[in-house]
């Protein structure tokens, strides 16, 4: 791992070990002019960072999110952001769906599909399903100091299509990667009381996945163009996570995330191929990316919400600058 990757983890690392026990002690001493009684919030979860608590057996916990998405540059491997000709635009559908399935389990399965455009071309497309499996290892106490901890598996059904584009599509025709991508992730939460209808719900979220190898002819996710043929090795991926939910009132919840992600440099053997006499590019170095996503949440009741906000990129290596308008309905059942 790159050295910003380590640095990343020691930062995430120390600031969840502060997080949870400095909110604790303002916790415990608030609490203590307050009255006993206390109303839980209602909380939909901040747009990016999951709980620490799987499903409990036979409910479901469906939340349908909506993306609109531009990339209107692109970070250099100084940090340094350059315009692009032209924006790159996308409207992404997607609906998590979680169910319970008892001792301390759950699955999940992330059915998606989108819209590209960009200059010159345009297309609908069905994306890869992300799926996994959630398992509680540690539960959360509300009068305790220690957070909800579960274990996550997951996986990707690459079912989006990543290669044979269309030469004149420009990527917009780009709905998957073609990889399996199996990987493991461990996931925090837990709720502090500051009295009233006053709470700070914290969480962290560390995810490291494995892509598998992806076969690719013609022009593809990774690059390539004209009697291009080989196998495709894609980077590995570390994702760090925060995300903090302040509630105002029972309904009002002000939320927010912090987001870290580094990918490995994606390798390539075979046949390159050339176009008009250009040998083509496949593949890529490593990456690194910053992004923040502050939201508003209304919480009709316990079991319906809703949240909107924007996810955007603060510094980035290697990377697209973008900005997301973001909205989510969250149903549990």
């Amino acid at each position: 791992m790159h050295i910003s990757s380590q640095k990343a983890s020691l930062f995430f690392s120390l600031l969840t070990l502060g997080l949870f026990s400095t909110l604790h002690a303002d916790t415990a001493s608030a609490e203590q002019p307050k009255a006993k009684v206390r109303s839980e919030p209602w909380l939909t979860g901040p747009l990016l960072t999951p709980s620490g608590h799987v499903i409990p057996a036979g409910h479901w916990n469906i939340e349908p999110y909506e993306y609109v998405n531009t990339n209107y540059g692109v970070y250099d491997h100084r940090w340094r952001s350059h315009s692009v000709p032209h924006n790159f635009y996308n409207v992404l559908t997607q609906v998590p769906i979680q169910y319970g399935i008892g001792a301390g389990f759950d699955f999940q399965f992330v059915p998606q599909f989108s819209w590209n455009h960009i200059h010159g071309a345009s297309h609908w497309v069905l994306n890869d399903m992300g799926y996994g499996f959630d398992y509680q290892i540690l539960s959360d106490n509300k009068d305790k100091w220690w957070p909800a901890i579960k274990l996550a598996l997951r996986g990707n059904f690459p079912i989006g299509k990543y290669q044979h584009l269309h030469a004149h599509g420009k990527g917009t025709d780009i709905g998957g990667t073609g990889s399996w991508a199996p990987g493991v992730g461990i996931t925090m939460s837990h709720l502090y009381w500051w009295g009233g209808h006053i709470f700070l719900a914290a969480r962290m979220n560390w995810q490291y996945s494995f892509p598998t190898p992806v076969h690719v002819r013609g022009f593809n996710a990774y690059g390539g163009g004209h009697h291009c043929c080989g196998k495709a090795y894609p980077g590995q991926v570390l994702i760090g996570q925060i995300g903090l939910e302040l509630s105002l009132s029972q309904r009002w919840v002000l939320a927010g995330d912090i987001q870290y992600q580094h990918i490995n440099h994606t390798r390539f053997r075979g046949q390159k191929g050339a176009t008009d006499g250009v040998p083509n590019s496949v593949g890529g170095p490593s990456s690194d990316q910053w992004s923040l996503a502050p939201a508003i949440e209304y919480n009709w009741n316990p079991f319906v919400g809703i949240i909107a906000g924007v996810w955007f990129t603060v510094a980035a290596r290697n990377s697209p600058v973008f900005a997301n308008a973001v909205v989510a309905i969250n149903i549990y059942k």
